[in-house]
């Protein structure tokens, strides 16, 4: 088969590239949104968000070891607390971190890491696609919204974003990324993204040279007979082609530039190799601002695990790898900033099967750069059955749009405009965000 024959969609779908996403959803109803002005010479913030899909068990990574009934409703998954065998890590007198995240403890330390208790959707659904489709839309609820809150982030604030250095800089073209073959919901909407394919794919340049005679040709060889050459050839589909081809190689640039320039040692497995690049295209300063990523796998209904398990060695990899990927910033570090989170909780009691079912409320990790760390955030409840959520579940104190709202706000200079959260006001979530 030649290159001319295959198509478009064809070379989409075997590749795993993902092109940026055409308009899902009208922003017309969004008002004029500005970012506040920066110093000619201070970088860009950057956001990594990171998303455990599955429901990870929120209360066995901020471990609530000051509630003793923490350890009634959990006879064999419980944390034991501080300075006991395979005990907790203690951040205050009521809360500790899971033994597997003792990498994150000297950014604790150093007020680099504010976890939060008791944060979700107000939403009721335990259903994994709907919670994750609403906290990646920052819509609860609502099924009208497509398009993903970072690309309504990147939408409203690209004429404002001024170029940096180069030609690469003057099209923006590395200011987004998936750190997978698929864009996640958050990334999805109007502004390009570019969704990293595997290193298999972007290393192969027998593969990668399709797109040259591909996206060059495709208004003449009729690839797509349902795309016009008015839409094509010199319009939105071209365009994006090109973009996506110019983005992939710049990418693959950096990375192979710097391959050999660290000295900071990651983790094995996915999450590491992914940050480790993350890292090195934040180093190359050329417009970078937001990452997603994901960690699958926190659907841990059986055969959890509790100080030791297998939720044990994921949180281990997670912490391993985020203390590499800080480290590894140095100074740029100061300006970013690192959300991890999950679409909901699990339920407060252990069931019978050694696990946890689909619970409400969960926690988020903001770490890095402007974070106001060395403090646990949201209100704490307990955990009698009064104070439960449908008396099985944490609640949800803490909206995860306030924190979106604050990161947002302060770390990435945004004024959010009003219905940018629809039909919700955020609510200022103090002490999150210097």
């Amino acid at each position: 088969m030649t290159h001319h024959s295959i198509s478009r969609r064809r070379l989409l779908q075997t590749t795993g590239v993902s092109l940026a996403s055409l308009p899902l959803a009208s922003l017309d109803s969004v008002s004029a949104a500005c970012l506040r002005p920066r110093g000619e010479d201070k970088p860009l913030p950057a956001l990594i968000t990171i998303f455990l899909r599955g429901g990870a068990d929120a209360m066995n990574i901020v471990v609530p070891y000051g509630t003793k009934r923490y350890y009634d409703i959990r006879p064999t998954l419980a944390i034991p607390p501080p300075d006991s065998e395979g005990g907790a890590l203690k951040l205050d007198k009521k809360f500790g971190l899971h033994p597997a995240l003792a990498d994150l403890m000297p950014f604790w330390e150093a007020e680099q890491l504010a976890p939060i208790v008791c944060v979700g959707s107000p939403h009721s659904t335990r259903s994994h696609f709907d919670a994750q489709d609403f906290m990646e839309r920052a819509a609860p609820g609502l099924r009208t919204v497509h398009d993903g809150w970072l690309n309504r982030y990147l939408a409203l604030s690209h004429d404002a974003r001024k170029p940096r250095r180069g030609e690469a800089e003057k099209a923006n073209i590395l200011r987004a990324m998936a750190m997978q073959g698929l864009l996640p919901r958050s990334l999805r909407g109007p502004h390009a993204v570019l969704a990293v394919p595997s290193k298999r794919v972007l290393n192969d340049d027998a593969t990668l040279a399709m797109f040259g005679p591909l996206y060059g040709n495709m208004a003449d060889d009729g690839m797509d007979s349902e795309v016009s050459t008015a839409e094509t050839k010199g319009g939105i589909v071209y365009e994006t082609g090109r973009n996506t081809m110019a983005t992939m190689k710049r990418f693959r640039e950096i990375v192979d530039e710097s391959k050999n320039s660290g000295k900071v040692r990651y983790p094995g497995g996915g999450l590491g190799d992914k940050l480790k690049d993350v890292a090195r295209v934040i180093r190359a300063d050329e417009g970078f601002e937001v990452a997603a990523l994901d960690i699958g796998g926190w659907d841990t209904h059986s055969n959890q695990g509790g100080s030791e398990g297998n939720m044990a060695n994921r949180l281990g990899n997670l912490g391993g790898s985020l203390a590499a990927f800080m480290t590894d910033l140095g100074p740029h570090l100061e300006n970013t900033t690192i959300m991890v989170m999950s679409e909901f909780g699990r339920t407060c009691r252990e069931n019978g099967n050694y696990g946890t079912d689909h619970g409400h409320g969960g926690m988020m990790l903001v770490m890095g750069g402007g974070v106001e760390g060395g403090k646990v955030l949201g209100k704490w409840n307990g955990l009698d059955d009064d104070n439960l959520y449908q008396a099985r579940d944490l609640d949800v104190t803490t909206d995860f749009r306030d924190v979106f709202y604050e990161v947002l706000r302060k770390h990435m200079d945004f004024e959010v405009p009003r219905d940018f959260f629809p039909g919700y006001k955020p609510d200022k979530l103090k002490g999150l965000m210097s």
